[in-house]
């Protein structure tokens, strides 16, 4: 049974526990505890209309669209906006989450928004768009999470921790392919850590796997440390790093070792590939949010802008219907998984040249580089994170 990290102060992004609560239980009217995030989201999630309740593609769109507009309602705090501001609402959040460029954001919304006029039915034609630019990628995203679980199981790791809110397509594809393990939904923020007090019951695990989207890994790296403080530097090889792309080369990558065969073959393409491995990370990272933290209270969330909350949770809800299907298949191996990214490769690169190919992409390239600040990283010794190691081994010496 999956398990939620929650909150007990403003400073505290992660109180380890089993929690059994009331899922729109919330202290005022718009907000949610976050101990309530996990019901709350699953339910929701669970409950979208099904395709095959509808006869028609334009029936099933708009019935997604009424359903999340009925929950959105009693979820929030305020009245159902207007198209405009919808967009408006919508062109904040995605400026706030500070994930892509003001360009980039022109191009996602130029490539998605519907010219419709009343909010339900530019709610449901935006929503069709979105999900069909990024549901070939949900394949992949199902594969990494299954390759995920079946490491852990191998290295017989019991304790998986999701990061949210970027790994919540994971978590959420996780919750319905694994009944053994014990799932965490870690509530971080790149700019708020976890109290040390909060995260002790969760970093005192005898082994634990840590699961982001990726990019530098600072937030894991906080997480390493504070382990370190609690049992000492020699159980940093019992807390692996599980990364969906990597732009630090001392952590795992998924999508990085994905197109490793791309990169050794052709090393004339290796600045266009790792171009596409980072594309592939900002896409994950900038899908809409359902939910978004009080900026008064760290310890509730509240619905995000109606079309993130849309979306997401119909995209949510189909990669869960997709892992549903597939947990009695096994794991796509290396050249199936390679052939599925390929697809999307090929298409990035023609992309290039074709103007017109670009709308199957939310925007053109990945967003400006932003290192971390200097020292945020000290203290990730490469030798030292599975399965990083585990791939490569260790040097002597």
């Amino acid at each position: 049974m999956s398990d939620l990290l929650t909150m007990e102060s403003p400073a505290a992004y992660g109180v380890i526990g089993q929690v059994s609560v009331d899922p729109v239980a919330r202290q005022a009217p718009g907000q949610i505890p976050v101990s309530g995030v996990q019901q709350w989201l699953l339910t929701l999630v669970r409950d979208l209309p099904k395709p095959d309740d509808h006869q028609f593609t334009a029936d099933y769109c708009r019935a997604i669209a009424d359903y999340c507009l009925e929950n959105w309602l009693a979820a929030s705090s305020v009245g159902l906006p207007s198209v405009s501001e919808a967009i408006a609402e919508f062109r904040q959040t995605m400026t706030v989450g500070s994930d892509l460029s003001a360009e980039q954001i022109d191009q996602l919304c130029h490539r998605t928004f519907s010219m419709q006029h009343d909010l339900p039915g530019w709610l449901c034609d935006t929503t069709e768009r979105f999900l069909g630019i990024i549901k070939p990628w949900f394949p992949v995203w199902l594969s990494f999470t299954k390759w995920a679980l079946g490491w852990c199981r191998q290295s017989l790791i019991e304790t998986v921790v999701f990061l949210a809110r970027d790994a919540l397509p994971f978590f959420v594809a996780a919750t319905a392919l694994e009944q053994g393990m014990h799932l965490r939904l870690a509530h971080m923020s790149r700019t708020v850590r976890a109290d040390s007090l909060a995260m002790n019951s969760i970093l005192c695990q005898p082994a634990i796997a840590l699961i982001d989207s990726g990019c530098y890994g600072t937030c894991i790296n906080d997480l390493r440390q504070r382990r370190d403080d609690l049992i000492g530097p020699a159980s940093s090889k019992e807390l692996a790093t599980l990364l969906y792309y990597s732009r630090n080369p001392q952590l795992f990558g998924y999508m990085n070792y994905v197109m490793c065969k791309d990169i050794v073959s052709n090393p004339n393409s290796i600045d266009l590939a790792t171009e596409f491995i980072i594309y592939s990370g900002d896409l994950l990272e900038a899908l809409p949010k359902p939910y978004q933290y009080h900026s008064q209270d760290r310890t509730m969330v509240e619905p995000s802008d109606i079309l993130s909350f849309t979306v997401s949770i119909a995209a949510l809800s189909h990669i869960r219907s997709i892992a549903d299907a597939s947990a009695f298949l096994d794991a796509a191996g290396p050249g199936d998984i390679h052939e599925q990214v390929r697809l999307q490769y090929r298409n990035y690169q023609l992309s290039r040249h074709r103007s017109e190919l670009r709308n199957d992409f939310l925007f053109d390239e990945p967003a400006p580089q932003s290192p971390p600040v200097p020292g945020a990283l000290a203290g990730l010794d490469f030798l030292e994170i599975p399965p990083q190691s585990h791939i490569f081994g260790t040097v002597s010496g």
